[in-house]
């Protein structure tokens, strides 16, 4: 006779907030392996105006009301049954920036970090909580510099973020930029100087991830939807036929109306892509590498448009479940799911760390 001792289950909630649509991501730990449980989404229509956040140009604040409503209508239609939860923050309601201190030990460090935000960030310390990470995560006590990554997050943002968990039975475990969710995601942490460019509906992000450690982040408002709105304008149709034909065919589409109308916006896209990569390689080493990611990802030809452009790198789209267990019934659905889901499930993988 013997005992069997079970190791109780571990569940992950990750639940992306964004602009245009909420998703989220319910991971389960079995032993040595993370397994799909349960997800579910809600994307605002593009013909529809109203958005789940109301612009406002200091805090950027999400719409208690709309959101909590939207994310009980998802766990209650997914039967999502965690509870526990991280949140992900826009990458443009939250301020990054990188800098440098001479060697010291790991107790001086956090007060010479706190010291040296007030030169860095340009909203007040008194509003915002700061977080910040060692990039290479050894501390150079002796020789060498200490390389840190600093984060301010409005305080009335995460007031408003803890009242929607409240307002939807959830306990907040953690906040973050959704870059931090995606890189967790995507991007091994052994690989080399990689540049993630993610997509979305609203905005583009570009980062640069240096062996799994965040170095530097551009958020801009040119994306998925300016496709959108151009082609719609050049064949004189509405939003919903428009965003069909960019996805189904994109650059790929025989009608040279099509091509014509997307081109520009891309160009913009490439042309911050590269001044990001050369801004980077100008103190660091080389990037070897471009990961795609978001909506916009899976656009027909955008592959292939990237691969041209940038001949000597390697380009590939993001894969975010390729080490994730999921239903063989989902396979045929995964691009679709990897692009928008991606942050979600990064978000839910935070709770599994070491």
């Amino acid at each position: 006779m013997w005992i069997l001792n079970k190791k109780k289950q571990i569940s992950s909630l990750g639940i992306d907030i964004g602009s245009k649509g909420i998703k989220i991501v319910e991971l389960l730990k079995e032993k040595d392996r993370v397994v799909l449980q349960n997800y579910g989404g809600l994307k605002v229509c593009n013909v529809k105006k109203d958005s789940f956040y109301y612009f406002d140009k200091r805090t950027l604040l999400p719409s208690l009301r709309n959101v909590s409503s939207a994310i009980k209508a998802i766990l209650e239609e997914a039967k999502i049954k965690t509870k526990e939860a991280v949140f992900s923050l826009p990458d443009f309601a939250t301020f990054f920036t990188t800098f440098t201190l001479p060697p010291m030990t790991k107790s001086e460090l956090a007060e010479a970090v706190n010291f040296e935000a007030k030169k860095h960030i340009p909203i007040p310390l008194n509003e915002v909580v700061l977080d910040w990470e060692l990039i290479g995560g050894t501390v150079n006590e002796k020789e060498g510099e200490n390389k840190i990554l600093i984060m301010a997050i409005s305080k009335a943002l995460i007031s408003g973020y803890k009242k929607i968990a409240e307002n939807c039975g959830l306990t907040l475990l953690s906040l973050e930029a959704e870059v931090m969710g995606l890189k967790r995601a995507v991007i091994a942490k052994t690989e080399g100087n990689i540049c993630l460019v993610e997509t979305g509906s609203q905005s583009t992000t570009i980062s640069i991830i240096s062996n799994g450690y965040l170095i530097m982040s551009v958020s801009f408002d040119v994306a998925g939807k300016d496709c959108t709105y151009s082609i719609a304008e050049a064949l004189s149709i509405d939003l919903g036929e428009a965003e069909k034909i960019k996805m189904n065919s994109g650059l790929k589409n025989r009608d040279k109306k099509v091509v014509d109308a997307i081109s520009p916006i891309l160009a913009i896209i490439l042309d911050k892509v590269k001044n990001v990569i050369s801004d980077f390689e100008l103190k660091n080493g080389k990037v070897t590498k471009i990961v795609l990611s978001g909506g916009l990802s899976n656009m027909a030809g955008l592959l292939d448009y990237f691969r041209n452009n940038f001949k000597d790198l390697e380009v590939k789209n993001s894969n975010a479940f390729e080490n994730i267990f999921y239903p063989p019934e989902l396979k045929e659905m995964l691009p679709e799911i990897e692009s928008t889901f991606s942050i979600a499930l990064g978000e839910a993988l935070k709770k599994f760390e070491d």
